[in-house]
């Protein structure tokens, strides 16, 4: 390619057909013939041939197309596409976050029975016989925990109705109307609020989740990651004739913890299973837990906190 001088004045010879008359010469960003670009009375030069007025117009129209579509998107899609995007970044490593509750595959109860004793208006069924006297003890309000000579711990504790309703709304600011509204009917209990917000994982959220609904969900993950109690082994739905609720973590692997949260109108209780990893005593199977779950009843109305003697 002639390259000429700026403000130069020729007839093009490119030998391109346009037969127009050089104004004048440019070099555009870049290097090389690539760079250049040439203006004549008819249009633009470039490297790879003439460009027309209709064909700049063609480019010009390509962008604002281009443009309008984006922000269309953007308007559209905006919301769900940066809580789609945050929760996924957010949660690749957080692999509870992507656990929902399934039915427990072992219903079976144990045969052999264990010694019960009573806590904060509900009697039960110890997990194990071999009780430490000396170690168990009542921590804080509402919550027993009895200690084993196989060096396990169980723990009990008892909760008011919409506890954990109660803490969220605290944490959001928001009253029980408004709660209602963001959430749904399910915010009236905690069995609800705790079904809806174990349910959401983080690719719950899509480009066609509703605004509103991608909020919903990227707030109930915010509170599932927070919330759920350490498990690798999964969550799953538990029920008894008087509670339902959840069970985080599962035999046969022997884990540290398995903790059932089970739930009624009047109130809520804790079930915490310790074991301790090294101990020579065999690891507690489903059967065993779900013989102490299906144990708890209500035997007095007993407001939560207040300290009941164990007893045989």
């Amino acid at each position: 390619m002639q390259l000429i001088k700026a403000g130069s004045s020729k007839w093009c010879n490119r030998n391109c057909g346009c037969s127009n008359r050089l104004l004048t010469t440019k070099a555009s960003r870049g290097s090389g013939a690539a760079g250049l670009a040439i203006y004549y009375n008819g249009g633009i030069h470039t490297a790879f041939g003439p460009m027309t007025m209709s064909r700049r117009r063609r480019i010009l129209t390509g962008i604002g197309i281009a443009v309008v579509v984006s922000g269309a998107y953007l308007y559209l899609f905006g919301l769900q596409t940066a809580f789609a995007l945050m929760e996924r970044y957010e949660c690749r490593k957080i692999s509870v976050a992507w656990e929902t509750p399934v039915p427990l595959a072992d219903l079976s109860i144990s045969a052999t029975p264990h010694r019960e004793t009573s806590f904060c208006g509900y009697r039960f069924e110890l997990p194990w016989g071999d009780v430490d006297e000396q170690k168990s003890r009542t921590v804080g309000e509402g919550v027993q925990v009895t200690a084993f000579r196989s060096k396990n711990v169980f723990s009990f504790s008892c909760f008011p109705p919409r506890n954990f309703v109660g803490e969220v709304m605290k944490q959001m600011n928001l009253n029980a109307d408004q709660l209602k509204r963001g959430f749904g009917e399910a915010a009236d209990s905690d069995y609800g609020f705790n079904r809806i917000m174990l349910d959401v994982r983080p690719d719950s959220i899509t480009l066609r989740t509703p605004e509103r609904e991608a909020w919903r969900d990227s707030m109930l993950l915010m509170f599932k990651v927070r919330a759920i109690p350490p498990t690798d082994s999964g969550i799953f739905l538990v029920q008894t004739p008087e509670f339902k609720g959840f069970q985080f973590g599962a035999p046969p692997r022997r884990q540290f913890r398995i903790t059932d949260y089970l739930y009624t109108d009047s109130g809520g209780i804790n079930l915490v299973f310790f074991q301790d990893r090294q101990g020579t005593a065999p690891a507690i199977s489903q059967a065993e837990i779900n013989r102490v779950v299906q144990s708890v009843r209500k035997i007095a109305e007993v407001e939560p906190g207040v300290r009941e003697k164990s007893g045989p």
